[in-house]
């Protein structure tokens, strides 16, 4: 039997790369297991266990004065504090030392290795996700204990894959200053703090990928499509050379210097363009607006689940985090996607054959009115504090923006009852992610004030291809010609209405697609954070008469399915 070559996992971070494989090996520490010790021996480890105790709570204070200006980094090393004095995790170690007569290492190993198997049994992913707390504080306590500076000095080569069955989230911070291609790991999940780090440094990732230590050595020459989720072992030719044109070393840097304003981008013949972010946290938006993003063109509501995990959250609950995140923008408009439940995105508490083709999205919420309206009346209430454009998912029918529209007639004659009176009027657009709402602009463009292809779905219900299906994954091809023309078309429509048309979706953050989707007719992206200084520069090399020239040959090219010659010629041309 052919030994396996190809990998899926999830996809933390997007981003294509070949390059050299590094396997990250944790480092075990020396120390002296007893289970025997004397009254004395007891004291000694206890005194020893309290300072190795302090002097992390202290190691990881000084870690999260340094990380303050990323808040969500800052986040998480604050929860580890919590963590760390919690008394029923102190009392497990304590105990062992105690009353089983263990030295403080190996106390301290199996109460945290009880603990991260009970956190793994909970069946709420989200918890699961964040075992990797607890080993992370078991080793920082460890390192305390039995101080090793050999341990603190692993390193690792510039422009390497880095390959480890996980990685905690201080290694993950440490990490974040090498140079690397990317990251691929045993374990984790997409919202676990590898992938959350990752997209905070921008680095290409995937996780969750089982066993691909076990698969993988020191120096051996590796394809990580972080896109689709899926690393290759034995890339073609073809692959390897495309691969190797776009593998950059991933660093994070600033898009552009911190500005008062947006910063006005223009063709290279002057036309202007606008360049929005997208974004999966409250975090980002300080981010987006110093880097001058002339918006924010999508922000995934959903987010506030992962806050409030426990419980959903609440209309004041929301209608704070909205009203932050656009007194932060200044003015810039912000569109909010209403809540996106179902499919891929989240859990809406049905057992479905094919999430994907059912209750998600606008009919979710339709179906739960109450529970829609409140994020209606949340966001009504926040729109006084900037400018606001709420956006609806999964449309494919009329009848979906007009009840939508009567439920936020509702909310805003209740508002007015309880003696708020929203003066503005919000901008109330769709998500174009449907064969079947792309087709039917012509008779929605009276009823909505604008438009943003979500290209991922869009893509996959084109071609019905799943995009998570790694078996039918090399179908999933955005440079298929009726994906194109689909997107030509709907451009052409929205601009004979005269109504604004943007692209959120993946290829409005991959450089490659920039001037193409300008030769459509596109004149507004929003992308992510990480990759928005790559997109602007790509915008402002081409003049949009010669985007328009190259988007009729890339699909004269895509109708004979010749996708390699698509990539070079997208790749050289310029101006």
């Amino acid at each position: 039997m052919e030994e396996k070559t190809t990998f899926k996992g999830i996809s933390a971070y997007p981003g294509t790369v070949y390059g050299k494989v590094f396997r990250w090996k944790q480092f075990k520490r020396k120390r002296e297991d007893r289970t025997d010790l004397s009254p004395d021996e007891i004291k000694e480890e206890v005194e020893l266990l309290k300072k190795g105790l302090l002097k992390t709570e202290e190691d990881l204070s000084e870690l999260v004065q340094k990380s303050k200006t990323n808040r969500e980094l800052s986040e998480i090393l604050e929860s580890q504090i919590v963590f760390l004095n919690d008394p029923l995790f102190r009392a497990r170690v304590f105990e062992r030392i105690a009353q089983n007569n263990e030295s403080a290492g190996l106390a301290l190993e199996t109460a945290v290795s009880s603990l991260y198997d009970e956190f793994q049994s909970i069946p709420d992913e989200f918890f699961r996700e964040r075992a990797d707390h607890i080993l992370d504080i078991g080793k920082r306590i460890e390192s305390n204990l039995y101080p090793d500076k050999a341990a603190d000095q692993t390193k690792i080569p510039d422009d390497v894959i880095l390959i480890a069955k996980e990685i905690t989230p201080s290694e993950m911070i440490q990490l974040g200053k090498c140079r690397l291609r990317g990251i691929a790991t045993d374990f984790g999940g997409k919202t676990g703090h590898t992938a959350i780090i990752a997209r905070n440094y921008g680095i290409p990732t995937i996780v969750g990928l089982k066993n691909i230590t076990s698969h993988v050595e020191d120096d051996d020459y590796i394809l990580l499509d972080a896109t689709k989720g899926i690393l290759n072992r034995s890339p073609g030719i073809d692959e390897i050379k495309l691969a190797g044109i776009r593998s950059e070393i991933h660093k994070v840097q600033p898009v552009r210097e911190i500005s008062d304003g947006p910063k006005i981008i223009k063709t290279k013949d002057g036309k202007k363009f606008s360049l929005r972010a997208n974004i999966d946290s409250e975090e980002e938006v300080d981010l987006a607006f110093e880097q001058g993003a002339d918006g924010i063109g999508l922000v995934r509501t959903e987010i506030l689940f992962i806050r409030y995990v426990e419980f959903k959250p609440t209309e004041e609950e929301q209608f704070a985090v909205y009203k932050r995140i656009l007194l932060k923008m200044v003015g810039r408009p912000v569109t909010f996607r209403v809540w996106d439940i179902g499919a891929d995105k989240m859990e809406n508490g049905y057992e479905e054959a094919n999430p994907f083709l059912g209750n998600r999205g606008i009919r979710y919420l339709l179906r739960h009115p109450h529970f829609f309206k409140e994020q209606l009346r949340a966001l009504l209430r926040a729109s006084e504090f900037g400018t606001m454009r709420i956006m609806l998912p999964m449309i494919t029918t009329l009848s979906e923006i007009l009840q939508t529209k009567i439920l936020v007639a509702e909310c805003l004659e209740e508002l007015k009852t309880s003696g708020l009176v929203i003066t503005k009027k919000i901008p109330i657009g769709i998500m174009v992610e449907t064969p079947a709402c792309a087709l039917n602009l012509p008779f929605l463009g009276n009823h909505v004030d604008f438009y943003s292809v979500g290209t991922n779905d869009l893509l996959q219900y084109l071609l019905a291809v799943e995009r998570n299906n790694h078996l039918v994954g090399d179908l999933y091809n955005p440079w298929q010609v009726v994906f194109l023309l689909l997107l030509k078309n709907i451009a052409d429509v929205a601009n004979s209405q005269k109504k604004p048309i943007s692209i959120c979706g993946e290829i409005g953050s991959d450089p490659m697609f920039t001037a193409v989707l300008i030769g459509l007719g596109f004149r507004d992206l929003s992308s992510a954070l990480p990759l928005m200084r790559e997109v602007g520069e790509k915008v402002q090399e081409i003049s949009s008469w010669k985007a328009k020239l190259l988007a009729e040959q890339v699909i004269g090219l895509a109708g004979e399915e010749k996708f390699e010659e698509i990539e070079a010629l997208v790749l050289e041309t310029k101006g």
